[in-house]
């Protein structure tokens, strides 16, 4: 593909917003040129208002199967562990085919929200019966293989998951499939790698489940060995999600979860802490202070009843944060934002918790935090238009009823608090376009796959 060039009426750059922008993209997908206040030149293509992509820090994609399906009562105090037991059933069903199907539709899904890119939490390994598949790495092929058809960015992270709890307790039978030794995981992990390194847009980093999966000595047997190969690439765990996780934790380890982990291991911009949602003022500072990103999920947490994030205090301290959209009830970043902000608003009863005295902007603040947070969660460039950068964008619908005619500096605000619709017309992901006029090419291919998936999966469930 040879570069192409663009003239950008408004594009919001790292700086903030500029006029009249001509951006250039090289043949293997990244941005080569960069110019404010420019001219058309010939063969230069137009766009209107443009804005980077987000980053999904964190996905299970075979959950989207059973979104909208837990929203019942099973007893007087459902919580995180029951949703769990649902949650098992549904993952015991799924194969390798019907996970690529559930995931190549979850991933255009987001596409057309405004993820260009995703970081897939990913436990689904083996058979129900926890053995191998002949290629051990077969339902990491689905994933890699979904993305490919999306045309998603894609961080796979296999995930790294032994026991059912604190104390070295077996997995469950329910678990089998998530199950590994380190030696086995390994394997699967260096084969996924391989599947993967065709594909330059690709990669693979690492994830631990949680310490209540995974003992403090395998833990530290997996990062030494891929400290020991010189593998830069994220690390991303769940961690302190839950109060009865909190709990166990301190009488198994004698710390909470964030606190053990901040004592145990040199964590750095190289870690993804999701949810980290029940963490004390030191904590927080903690995690601040290391340089991790933390992983926010706001509309699972909202549904699960973890709980609120900390947000303005771990800001205070210099802290970074992403957005995922983890059990995938919900594929749209701009929600995210705002179920974020609005979860912090609820706490406090007051306004515009997210806005600084840098940027007074709430939806701006908030976007512009979250592109970082989530381009440093994966390890990338992308996140922002800027020369060496991934072309990932996306382009707006400057004629909507809602952003015909709006000043600059309240664009982000109204897509984030303003709009019940998508206001995205065009996504570009890797310097190729994958949403044009809000469509993707091959979406009723995709979507009928996914609903026959789903139905045979639903279908299983009820029997």
């Amino acid at each position: 593909m040879p570069q192409q060039n663009y003239l950008i009426k408004k594009a919001l750059l790292s700086d903030g917003w500029a006029e009249n922008v001509r951006l250039s993209v090289s043949d293997d997908g990244f941005i080569s040129g960069l110019s404010k206040n420019a001219n058309a030149e010939p063969g230069d293509q137009r766009l209107g208002i443009v804005i980077p992509g987000l980053v999904n820090c964190h996905s299970h994609a075979f959950q989207r199967a059973m979104a909208g399906l837990t929203e019942y009562q099973v007893s007087s105090a459902d919580t995180f562990w029951s949703w769990r037991k649902t949650m098992y059933r549904f993952a015991n069903l799924v194969s390798p085919e019907a996970l690529q199907d559930i995931a190549s539709y979850l991933y255009v899904e987001m596409i057309k929200q405004g993820y260009t890119s995703v970081a897939e939490f990913h436990y689904l390994h083996h058979q129900t019966n926890g053995t191998a598949y002949s290629s051990v790495s077969q339902l990491s092929q689905s994933i890699i293989n979904a993305a490919n058809i999306a045309g998603i960015n894609l961080t796979l992270l296999p995930v790294l998951y032994m026991n059912s709890g604190f104390g070295d307790l077996a997995l469950l039978d329910d678990q089998k499939r998530f199950g590994n030794s380190v030696e086995s995981y390994l394997a699967l992990h260096d084969e996924a790698t391989r599947y993967c390194s065709e594909q330059n847009q690709h990669s693979v980093g690492m994830a631990l489940h949680s310490l209540r999966a995974v003992p403090a000595k395998p833990m530290s047997e997996v990062i030494s060995h891929f400290n020991r190969m010189g593998n830069q690439g994220p690390i991303h765990i769940h961690i302190a999600e839950q109060t009865q996780e909190v709990e166990q934790s301190i009488k198994a380890l004698g710390k909470r979860p964030v606190e053990w982990l901040l004592d145990n291991h040199p964590i750095d911009k190289q870690w993804c802490l999701i949810h980290a949602t029940h963490m004390t003022s030191e904590e927080t500072a903690g995690v601040a202070k290391s340089g991790a990103t933390v992983g926010i999920c706001p509309t699972t947490e909202a549904n699960l009843g973890d709980g609120l994030f900390p947000l303005r205090e771990y800001l205070d301290h210099g802290g970074h944060i992403a957005i995922g959209s983890d059990g995938n009830t919900c594929t749209n970043p701009l929600e995210e934002l705002r179920w974020l902000e609005y979860g912090q608003r609820l706490l406090s009863r007051t306004r515009n918790i997210a806005a600084n005295d840098r940027e007074r902007h709430t939806g701006s603040s908030l976007l512009g935090q979250c592109l970082t947070g989530g381009a440093r969660s994966i390890g990338k460039n992308t996140g922002t238009l800027k020369v060496g950068y991934r072309a990932d964008l996306l382009v707006l619908d400057e004629h909507s009823a809602d952003l015909s005619g709006i000043a600059k500096e309240f664009v982000v605000d109204t897509l984030v608090f303003g709009s019940s619709h998508s206001l995205i017309k065009s996504v570009m992901i890797n310097g190729a376009w994958q949403i044009t006029d809000f469509h993707h090419a091959n979406e009723l291919q995709i979507k009928e796959k996914f609903i026959s998936a789903t139905r045979e999966l639903r279908s299983q469930d009820a029997s």
